[in-house]
């Protein structure tokens, strides 16, 4: 009878050491990457990129907020491209061709890669002000290897004119 009460309290013991210990993380910490945009002008908008390789279904959260500022959130479009598309000249007014899009100040996306390869997140600021702020990328059950590019210019449309005066 006392074998059994000791191992009915050795169980007890492991069961209560087994549940107050921290099961491993399955989620990389984000990779955090602060970014400063200075205002577009007529003829370029600033941008801010970063490249990072996939598996076909690899999952990817993606989180952008800004520093707060005197002029408020300035709406940013965050586009989610294959690293080729983003390579290839673009016009900031139209973005790159892109799998995902989303316009705000802020946001969170969920995405999944459709195909292994090499991937791109592109921030853009069309505002005529300024902004800075953060961008984080985290997978799941990988390891992740992001690489910060930026900030670098593209170029706007030219205006149309429908007269000679102020082209």
């Amino acid at each position: 009878m006392r074998l059994r009460l000791t191992a009915f309290g050795l169980l007890l013991i492991f069961i209560t050491l087994g549940a107050t210990t921290s099961l491993p993380s399955w989620a990389q910490p984000p990779s955090a990457f602060s970014f400063t945009l200075q205002g577009s002008s007529m003829s370029a908008c600033w941008i801010y990129r970063i490249s990072f390789s996939a598996t076909q279904g690899q999952q990817f959260t993606v989180r952008w907020d800004q520093n707060q500022t005197g002029v408020g959130p300035v709406s940013l479009n965050l586009y989610i491209a294959r690293s080729a598309e983003v390579d290839k000249i673009w016009l900031c007014d139209d973005g790159p061709v892109s799998l995902y899009w989303r316009d705000g100040a802020y946001g969170t996306v969920n995405w999944a890669a459709p195909s292994t390869g090499g991937y791109a997140i592109v921030l853009v600021n069309y505002s005529y002000n300024s902004i800075s702020g953060a961008i984080s990328l985290t997978t799941i059950n990988a390891t992740l290897s992001a690489t910060a590019m930026g900030p670098t210019t593209v170029r706007r449309k030219p205006p149309v004119c429908f007269s000679q005066v102020n082209c």
